[in-house]
């Protein structure tokens, strides 16, 4: 049995266990907490190893996971996902591609999910922000029907997240 979740207002935290000596984290807060905890507050830990840089901003596959399953998109989307990263036509420009393979492309709300995607994929990371509004992050979006990614045409444990700037 699972234990029940804490009431409102009950204070809770994350464990950090096991974390390797090259995972990265940000400092949210060294401030008392008002729940009386001195203890610093931290982001999630991620690997170092599984992540990627652009505009000087840290990113992995957790995060393009985060933004393809908000909960207005799962009902147009059945989970499956791959993300690519180019260098742009110009030198300071990068292509973030994402594809999500939909139940259905023609019913597929694609503005929704694409919204849902972008708040979340910048949420906590001003540069990007900048970048994409400015225009030197591209997120292009390709939704596709059930089978068409490209990790089915690749033997093995595909990667979700691959960066292919040369």
């Amino acid at each position: 049995d699972l234990p029940p979740l804490p009431a409102v207002g009950e204070k809770v935290g994350t464990l950090h266990l096991n974390y390797d000596t090259e995972d990265t984290s940000v400092v949210v807060s060294r401030e008392k907490c008002a729940c009386g905890r001195t203890h610093m507050r931290i982001m999630n830990p991620t690997r170092e190893s599984e992540t990627i840089w652009i505009f000087e901003t840290p990113f992995n596959r957790v995060d393009i996971e985060k933004a393809v399953f908000q909960p207005g998109n799962m009902e147009y989307l059945t989970g499956e996902y791959e993300a690519f990263l180019y260098g742009g036509e110009d030198e300071n420009e990068v292509v973030l591609r994402v594809s999500m393979e939909a139940f259905d492309p023609e019913k597929c709300d694609k503005k929704l999910v694409q919204e849902n995607f972008l708040a979340s994929f910048l949420e906590f990371k001003p540069r990007l922000v900048q970048e994409y509004a400015e225009g030197s992050l591209v997120i292009d979006f390709n939704i596709t029907s059930p089978g068409a990614l490209e990790l089915y045409r690749i033997k093995g444990r595909p990667k979700r997240l691959v960066d292919r700037r040369g």
